[in-house]
């Protein structure tokens, strides 16, 4: 699923686009996420300037498409660094979403709707990709902190992460089943 390094270079075609919306999408990004209180409780007391050119960074490093180990390398760090302050993946992954968004709606209404499809395809599949990755180095971190934090190896720690879910996955179905009862004997 991962886009291909013709992909990439297909994305750089479009560089001029991407630096076009790169300052609405940066000022945009932050607006909504300091507009939410629930979505800005996660950040620490970094000044709003610090973390645009850090999101800067990342989008132009992102739109300069070079898709090969060091740059998934690269993402997979920036999951790990979301670990380490806190920010929950469900916010990263909207905003990820949001950032597509924007891009598909300037790409459907600048280009031709053939060109434009190609492109959101391709940017679909980035999406994709990194949020994955995101989701994974994000679990990875913690699982390789508690081991290393508590000195259990891992078999012995996935074991007791199994039981856990086990436990997690009875307790949900007992309440799927609860709230199914409970809508039945409403209608």
């Amino acid at each position: 699923m991962r886009p291909s390094a013709a992909e990439g270079e297909k994305l750089r075609q479009y560089q001029a686009f991407f630096q076009q919306h790169e300052s609405a999408i940066i000022k945009g990004f932050y607006d909504l996420i300091y507009a939410q209180a629930d979505a800005h409780v996660h950040l620490s007391e970094m000044p709003r300037e610090q973390r645009e050119m850090i999101l800067q960074e990342w989008y132009r490093i992102t739109m300069q498409a070079q898709f090969d180990e060091a740059y998934w390398n690269w993402q997979a760090l920036m999951g790990i660094i979301r670990v380490k302050h806190n920010v929950p993946n469900s916010a990263v992954l909207s905003m990820w979403s949001w950032i597509i968004s924007y891009l598909q709606e300037h790409l459907l209404a600048e280009l031709p709707q053939q060109e434009a499809q190609e492109v959101i395809h391709i940017l679909h599949k980035l999406h994709a990709t990194v949020c994955g990755l995101i989701i994974e180095s994000f679990i990875f971190a913690r699982q390789e902190a508690i081991s290393r934090a508590s000195g259990l190896n891992e078999n012995i720690l996935n074991r007791l992460v199994n039981t856990e879910i086990d436990a997690l996955i009875q307790q949900s179905q007992a309440l799927v089943a609860e709230q199914t009862q409970l809508r039945m004997a409403s209608s």
